[in-house]
């Protein structure tokens, strides 16, 4: 007699790492030709903080395996070691029949094969395509997020914290793809390694919208007709503000006044089929002002050294000199968590 007797229902059990995007959509392929058959069935990721990200998502090792007549296996490399690893799952299902989905069959099958139907991705007999191709995926906003961090010479103005979390907040409202950019330089100071201004506008180019707190994020981002959204992270607003201004760009905003709404309105704006021909043309008007710096510069030359002694004033006050210690410190802190 089975020890596990068999429902009269027809139920499945969709277990595996899910780990990647591409599993993901591997698992919905799965999970919708499971309801056009009209069968019902649950899903269990091996691991718990995978499961974590789906409520409705189930735990192989807490459910009754009486409820279930297929384990359907999704995704991945699978072989006689991997399935010991997880053996007190499969062991508790041992009743069911067992359906391989898309999986790399790591040993030969004439050799390992436990499934009673097996549609890999590939084994010694062969490879198909993945079935994430079949996936129909929707394409969402792409948006760059430019931070400065702190930036010790404001002292108590300044609010990076405040604004990152609201720049940050305003993308996953929206459902955005977010590209970490990053304006430091050389390759080694920033995040994608990026070497070269061109390499760095390059990605910048790409991206829909730009959310940022630097002056330079707003100032390229526009130069390359992408719409930026500036959130001065300064108490009272400082140079992003006024660069924003200088540009004739709307869409700066001060980090402890912006509400939700407001931003959510300008994401739309810069989203909007004119958006980019707005951001263009106001670097185009901004370039114009630019037209006498060859002048000025010239005439630079023409200038005479003056007196310094009042400009250098006195050594760095004790409260500057406490400030630029502690960034200092905080800086090798950061560097040693790396």
């Amino acid at each position: 007699m089975s020890a596990n007797p068999v429902p009269v229902e027809k139920r499945a059990l969709v277990i595996g790492f899910l780990s990647t995007v591409g599993d993901i959509e591997v698992l919905s392929q799965v999970e919708s030709r499971l309801r056009q058959r009209g069968l019902a069935y649950d899903v269990a990721p091996f691991v718990e903080r995978v499961r974590a990200a789906n409520s409705a998502w189930v735990d192989a090792r807490r459910v009754d395996p009486a409820r279930y007549t297929h384990l359907i296996v999704v995704c991945g490399p699978f072989s006689e070691f991997l399935m010991r690893q997880q053996r007190d799952i499969y062991a508790r299902f041992a009743n069911c029949v067992w359906i391989g989905v898309n999986l790399s069959m790591i040993d030969p099958t004439d050799r390992f094969d436990p499934f009673d139907a097996l549609l890999e991705r590939d084994s010694a007999k062969g490879a198909k395509p993945d079935l994430s191709l079949l996936e129909p995926v929707a394409r969402v906003p792409v948006v760059g997020l430019c931070l400065a961090g702190r930036q010790p010479e404001y002292g108590k103005r300044q609010r990076h914290g405040l604004a990152e979390s609201r720049l940050r907040a305003l993308a996953q409202r929206h459902g955005a793809a977010v590209l970490d950019l990053d304006t430091k330089w050389p390759a080694w100071r920033n995040r994608q390694g990026t070497a070269t201004p061109a390499q760095f506008e390059s990605l910048l180019a790409r991206v829909d919208v730009l959310l940022t707190t630097r002056l330079h994020g707003t100032v390229l981002a526009l130069k390359n007709a992408v719409p930026v959204i500036a959130i001065d992270a300064i108490a009272g607003g400082d140079k992003v503000t006024q660069q924003a201004r200088a540009l004739g760009w709307p869409e700066v905003f001060d980090a402890e006044t912006v509400s939700d709404a407001a931003l959510d309105a300008a994401l739309s704006r810069c989203l909007s089929p004119g958006a980019k021909a707005e951001a263009r043309a106001a670097a185009e008007a901004a370039m114009r002002q630019l037209d006498g710096f060859d002048a000025a510069f010239a005439a630079a030359f023409e200038a005479q050294a003056g007196k310094r002694s009042a400009a250098l004033g006195s050594p760095l006050s004790n409260e500057i000199r406490r400030r630029w210690i502690l960034y200092r410190q905080g800086r090798k802190s950061r560097k040693g968590l790396e």
